[in-house]
């Protein structure tokens, strides 16, 4: 993943999240990720939104983790 880039492709995308690129796909479709559409109909997502959105999914399953291991 070039981190110069301003936008993601849907695999850039899937590698940040650990997901398949259909789930993004999926998410896109679901209305979960910000997306542009290029001149060729393609899409490409923010990097920065992208970037933001994977920070906070990972901190909330972080400390989900977390909250779990200490219940057990």
């Amino acid at each position: 993943m070039d981190t110069d880039k301003r936008y993601l492709s849907r695999l850039d995308v899937a590698t940040l999240f650990d997901v398949s690129p259909h789930t993004v796909y999926r998410w896109t479709r679901e209305g979960r990720l910000p997306y542009v559409l290029t001149p060729g109909g393609r899409r490409r997502y923010p990097r920065e939104e992208i970037q933001r959105l994977a920070a906070s999914w990972l901190q909330v399953h972080t400390t989900a983790d977390r909250t779990m291991r200490r219940a057990s």
